[in-house]
């Protein structure tokens, strides 16, 4: 606990320049609709290491991929992310939205030194200093 409160008040007293992330934090789609969830970073590293999360009911958070085109147990079909290092956007496209997206998604960035903690979330993946979520709900079209 003591590292991390260090950390961040370094980051709020010092020239520390400290990662985060922003996405948009609901979206809300119908079966077989497009989408791409928002995630903009801010980092002083050169060569960031940008990741997707899924996070379904209860579970721990899987990765879907990073920006070094690693894909983790939570990647399926139809789903890419392009880094635009002009922007800092690192988002996520959803080709066609079913059911079973619906989920909690996290956008996350490591490593740096200043460290951001969510309590939203059950068991945070190790190592991520920065993240931020967003939840999509998906219906059946009527």
């Amino acid at each position: 606990m003591l590292p991390l409160f260090c950390g961040i008040l370094l980051c709020l007293i010092g020239n520390i320049q400290c990662d985060s992330i922003r996405q948009n934090h609901s979206v809300f789609l119908t079966e077989n609709e497009m989408t791409s969830l928002y995630c903009q970073y801010e980092t002083t590293s050169p060569a960031p290491d940008l990741l997707w999360f899924i996070q379904r009911d209860t579970k721990s958070p899987e990765l879907i991929l990073n920006n070094y085109s690693i894909r983790g147990n939570g990647y399926k079909e139809g789903l890419t992310a392009h880094l635009e290092k002009s922007d800092k956007t690192f988002n996520l496209k959803i080709a066609a939205a079913v059911l079973s997206d619906s989920a909690t998604y996290y956008c996350a960035l490591r490593p740096t030194l200043c460290e951001s903690v969510s309590h939203l979330i059950p068991k945070p993946p190790s190592s991520v200093s920065s993240l931020d979520i967003i939840t999509i709900c998906i219906r059946a079209p009527d």
